[in-house]
């Protein structure tokens, strides 16, 4: 049985966990018989992913509470998103204290890679402010966070 997006419509593979069309999840798909009925036209889309996490989280995590760990990754977290947003991506999900963020679904644009770079520059110089206004008021050494790309 092929998996139906529920974005676009477009059957996949089974075992597909991302629509060979748009990019969608496919964790909650609807099936669609094989050979039954007209499929949508495929469009093949080159889609850039950008990951960024947190490196040193560890020892951030070990030294602040975990309230304020909860609140700088939320800080950030957000602060990423709002970014990734200006650029014509989107967050497809979080894990951990890393951020997947795709460009180039549901709408592609010729540079969808710059607009990746892009973000990825951003989000190192949000989370080097953020870093420094809480090494201020901890004892963590230096360069702890930095954002990923």
């Amino acid at each position: 049985m092929e998996i139906a997006c529920p974005s676009c419509g477009r059957t996949n593979p089974p075992g597909n966990k991302f629509c060979d069309g748009c990019g969608q999840t496919l964790s909650v798909p609807s099936i669609i018989p094989t050979g039954r009925g007209s499929a949508p036209e495929a469009e093949r889309k080159h889609v850039t992913v950008l990951f960024s996490d947190l490196s040193g989280y560890t020892a951030l995590s070990e030294n602040l509470d975990p309230e304020e760990v909860k609140e700088i990754t939320t800080r950030i977290f957000g602060e990423v998103a709002q970014v990734v947003s200006r650029h014509d991506g989107f967050v497809e999900k979080y894990i951990g204290d890393a951020a997947v963020a795709l460009f180039g679904v549901p709408k592609a644009h010729e540079d969808d890679h710059v607009r990746a770079i892009r973000t990825a520059r951003q989000i190192h110089e949000i989370a080097n402010a953020i870093d420094g206004k809480y090494r201020e008021r901890s004892s963590l050494p230096k360069h702890i966070t930095k954002g990923g790309g």
